[in-house]
């Protein structure tokens, strides 16, 4: 499953139609339940830039639905929204806290825009992100709205949202949700939601442990940073100044390869999340003369009873490892050490690391690896596209590694300058080279040895 900006993902021509939902102002109620977080944090980062800001900050799904009619997609639609009360409620920030106000499951409409039809699909590209750019919105309601494209081959959706409410594990939910809605099937979950787990996480966080075991690690890598956090091994050609972000898409290996690879970073003790660190840790040492990778991971955090809720479930993670010489199978068990050492889910949002070690963390060179195919419910298929923004940001180094039946995929994001991109694409390459490397040694390992 790719992650890509819409800006760069393939929209068919056809007719282009905005849903967005909406309820009567009077069915708002107030919710005594407390905000995750790094949704509070997120809502009063917005709140503060002020009302003239504009920052598009949005994630979203783009896939097929066949020959769908407008009629029964709108009612799929509706249900699946009226499914997911963290879609139906909303934070307000006042002094000293943020207030959260939810919906009644049955206030909850949805308004159809028939925008017109597009003979090609850069133009109605260019509709639905600025569509999303002004509907999914931190501070307002809705959070999530939907585009549709009805072309030759059937309808396109897109859903856009703020990523206060939603992260990449919900994202690879919604196709299949979607799907079975309008098949007449419901896969929508019972149990605690995002909403719960805000009310309890400060009560999780409480009962962690406290000792130097929860720092030592991360003060070690800001350390080694000069007090800031690790950034990308190459120049950027970019100063403290945001910029435009410029993103890359990669298929680093195909599902035969993927597995081959899975088996090697196996065999070397590790999974294949670690395998891909250390490829990582690979073409650090390669293109950096013999430099740890240094970077901050990004993982999903769900545990316990939200292991299937959808929301804004994310962890921060130190990550320092050492390319152990050229050699993928012992860089694999030093990658695999250290997924170990990650704490529990609830204490590893940003804001909690943040408050725990009292320092702001403001991360610079990100990696993340998400497995498609462990999220609950019907996995995406080919097709299925996970979609960002377009993002000005400050010099900072942004890697996604995805993994799907079909592959390993990697996405990018930096900024948008000659020395950037020169020095992304030899990172880049130099990791694919890794990763093929490592596949490929597998296979030839399992094969007989002639007589």
């Amino acid at each position: 499953m790719e992650f890509t900006e819409l800006g760069d993902s393939a929209v068919p021509a056809g007719r282009l139609v905005f849903w967005t939902p909406a309820a009567p102002a009077s069915a708002w109620a107030d919710d005594p339940r407390a905000p995750a977080l790094v949704h509070e944090h997120h809502v009063r980062t917005a709140a503060a830039r002020g009302p003239g800001y504009v920052e598009p900050a949005w994630i979203g799904v783009s896939f097929a639905v066949g020959r769908a009619g407008r009629h029964r997609l709108g009612a799929a639609l509706t249900a699946w929204l009226r499914g997911h009360e963290h879609l139906r409620s909303r934070l307000v920030p006042t002094p000293g806290r943020c207030v959260r106000r939810t919906l009644p499951a049955s206030a909850v409409t949805l308004r159809q825009e028939d925008v017109g039809v597009f003979a090609d699909g850069a133009s109605a590209r260019r509709q639905i992100e600025a569509f999303f750019d002004r509907r999914a919105d931190p501070l307002g309601w809705p959070q999530m709205v939907f585009a549709t494209v009805e072309g030759a081959d059937g309808t396109t959706v897109f859903a856009g949202a703020d990523h206060g409410v939603v992260d990449a594990y919900t994202l690879a939910m919604v196709p299949g949700q979607i799907r079975a809605a309008l098949a007449g099937r419901a896969e929508g979950r019972t149990g605690p939601t995002y909403l719960d787990f805000g009310a309890e996480e400060r009560n999780l966080i409480d009962r962690l442990p406290s000792g130097p075991e929860r720092t030592d690690h991360w003060r070690a890598l800001l350390d080694d940073a000069r007090g800031g956090t690790p950034a990308f091994p190459l120049p950027l050609g970019a100063s403290g100044a945001p910029l435009a972000q410029r993103s890359t898409y990669r298929r680093l290996l195909d599902g035969p390869a993927a597995a081959r690879f899975a088996a090697a970073s196996r065999a070397g003790g590790g999974s294949t999340a670690a395998g891909m660190l250390a490829c990582l840790a690979l073409a650090t040492a390669g293109v950096a003369g013999e430099r740890p990778l240094a970077a901050i991971g990004l993982a999903n955090s769900r545990t316990g009873p939200w292991r299937t809720a959808p929301g804004w479930f994310v962890g921060l993670h130190p990550v320092r490892i050492p390319a152990a010489g050229a050699a993928f199978a012992d860089t694999v068990a030093l990658a695999a050490a250290e997924l170990r050492r990650r704490g529990p889910g609830p204490g590893s949002s940003p804001p909690h690391i943040s408050r725990m070690l009292r320092r702001e963390i403001r991360p610079r060179f990100v990696v993340s690896y998400f497995d498609v195919r462990r999220v609950a419910g019907t996995p995406p298929q080919r097709g299925d596209t996970m979609l960002r923004s377009r993002v000005h940001g400050p010099a900072e180094v942004y890697v996604w590694l995805t993994r799907s039946d079909h592959g390993v995929h990697l996405s990018t994001r930096f900024p948008d300058t000659p020395v950037a991109r020169a020095n992304v694409e030899r990172f880049v390459l130099a990791a694919a080279h890794a990763a093929t490397r490592a596949a490929d040694g597998h296979r030839a390992e399992a094969l007989p040895t002639p007589a």
